[in-house]
């Protein structure tokens, strides 16, 4: 899974032109008809890049959780915006065609940031489960053991 959508994520961000492009036109007419059936102002381009920013990296983080060892989890905390940092970097040096801003790192560090959260809270009521099981079972197995 972490390969499949580490490809995915690459495709995304190392396209040599904004992958949006080829329907900037029609982005721009959509959101254009949001805005006349009431949908607030500040949804605009701007808003729904950066959200889709964040949402593109929430998966990143909890990926990022997953592979480290739980009581090791604010190391994946670091590990969103560095790679973040280093897609802007690539983006702004090697793809010319490509916009490199600071917003976008701290989007997808949002978004790496809540994926690490979701990944703890997870792990943690997974674990407490588990003890609990491991518990009940060596209880049931003394009690059996005792008859």
């Amino acid at each position: 899974m972490a390969l499949g959508y580490g490809a995915f994520l690459a495709f995304m961000v190392f396209w040599p032109s904004p992958i949006d492009a080829p329907i900037q036109g029609l982005l721009e007419r959509a959101i254009s008809e949001l805005h006349e059936r009431g949908v607030p102002g500040f949804i605009d381009y701007e808003f729904i890049e950066s959200f889709s920013n964040v949402l593109l990296f929430i998966p990143v983080g909890f990926l990022f959780a997953l592979m480290v060892p739980l009581r090791w989890w604010p190391v994946a905390l670091l590990l969103g915006p560095a790679l973040s940092a280093g897609i802007e970097l690539i983006q702004r040096y090697l793809l010319d065609a490509r916009v490199s801003t600071i917003n976008d790192v701290i989007a997808n560090s949002i978004g790496a940031t809540i994926g690490v959260l979701c990944a703890v809270v997870i792990r943690a009521v997974v674990k407490a489960r588990d003890e609990k099981v491991i518990e009940r079972h060596e209880a049931l197995q003394r009690t059996g053991a005792a008859s």
